[in-house]
């Protein structure tokens, strides 16, 4: 059986990136967050640490968002640096 953790605050979609899949490991995700003031969409790998701003996207609206988010975890197999 899954356990189910809370999303981070603001995190408003969670993709599961290529190596999450491979290990079972829900942790290992893409994430999109929504600043609630601004309404500006940022994204995080919690692999690699790749970011949404560093990619070559141009609009940064929630679409284009879920778009880097789905493409970023359908290829990454980082693992995260261990704490």
């Amino acid at each position: 059986m899954t356990t189910q953790t809370a999303w981070p605050e603001n995190v408003i979609a969670r993709y599961l990136t290529d190596a999450g899949k491979a290990l079972a490991d829900p942790t290992i995700t893409v994430d999109l967050s929504e600043d609630p003031e601004t309404g500006y969409i940022s994204g995080v790998c919690r692999g690699c640490e790749t970011t949404f701003d560093d990619s070559s996207y141009i609009s940064r609206d929630l679409g284009t968002g879920r778009h880097w988010a789905q493409e970023h975890a359908e290829t990454c197999r980082a693992l995260p640096k261990p704490a």
